[in-house]
């Protein structure tokens, strides 16, 4: 199966309509289901990502790459913020923005204990205004006919369940004293991808235990996600080359 172009072709919103005997139409509401049916006990996969930094460009790169991978997150719907309050429109460009003023100011400043790449705990704005989800699951169906049911975000199981399903993990850093250091460095950054999600795997086991194992075919739902994820991970891949660094299985 080739790439799929968009996360919209991922994360469809389908209408069912039924006819009537008389010739007239219903519209009934969709089947849905809760993010964590979707959820598995382990991880699904984890990728460890890095990029090279040096003494002279840190701050630039830092922001710069943070910045591309948040573009290209909101591009293929992994990685991307939802506002706190219903019924707001984020726009990407000014969030985009004052996110890069905050961290460069939050690096200079060093409002942190060690520098991490992609900690956005880390940002006051992401904190105050955005929530951050792993995956968008936004009107998402994964299977034909059924969507997930909509997140509430006020819940912290359901919040969680989100972020499980592609879950940002930072390195530990790098001490600001070690940044501050006069002779020229250079040093990798890094963090980890993982999903806690059973939607990529085409076969799903459960049960085992006290239970019986049982196993389901779930090919038709990783055919319509793993194109997009696969083509997601390309370009970050080219994104993490760019930056003399590496993204690799572990």
């Amino acid at each position: 199966m080739g790439y799929a172009q968009r996360s919209s072709q991922l994360l469809k919103q389908t209408d069912l309509n039924s006819s009537c005997e008389e010739g007239g139409s219903l519209t009934f509401a969709p089947m849905t289901k809760p993010l964590s049916a979707y959820l598995s006990d382990g991880p699904a996969f984890t990728y460890e990502l890095t990029i090279r930094v040096n003494r002279k460009t840190y701050t630039e790169r830092i922001v710069a790459f943070e910045q591309a991978f948040l573009t290209l997150g909101e591009e293929y719907g992994m990685f991307v913020a939802v506002p706190f309050k219903a019924g707001i429109n984020l726009s990407m460009g000014p969030l985009l923005e004052k996110y890069g003023n905050e961290r460069t100011i939050s690096i200079k400043q060093r409002k942190t204990e060690r520098l991490r790449l992609l900690n956005f705990e880390e940002s006051k704005y992401f904190r105050n205004r955005v929530r951050y989800l792993g995956l968008d699951v936004r009107g998402a169906e994964f299977e034909e006919g059924i969507m997930v049911e909509p997140i509430n975000h006020d819940d912290e199981l359901a919040h969680r369940a989100a972020l499980k399903m592609m879950e940002l993990a930072p390195g530990p850093g790098m001490d600001y004293e070690d940044l501050m250091d006069e002779f020229y460095w250079e040093e990798d950054l890094s963090f980890r991808i993982r999903s806690f999600a059973n939607i990529w795997q085409e076969t799903i086991t459960s049960g085992g235990g006290d239970e019986p194992e049982t196993t389901t075919d779930n090919r038709a739902v990783a055919e319509r996600v793993l194109p997009v994820f696969n083509e997601w991970l390309a370009k970050l891949e080219a994104l993490v080359k760019a930056e003399n660094g590496s993204l690799k299985s572990i």
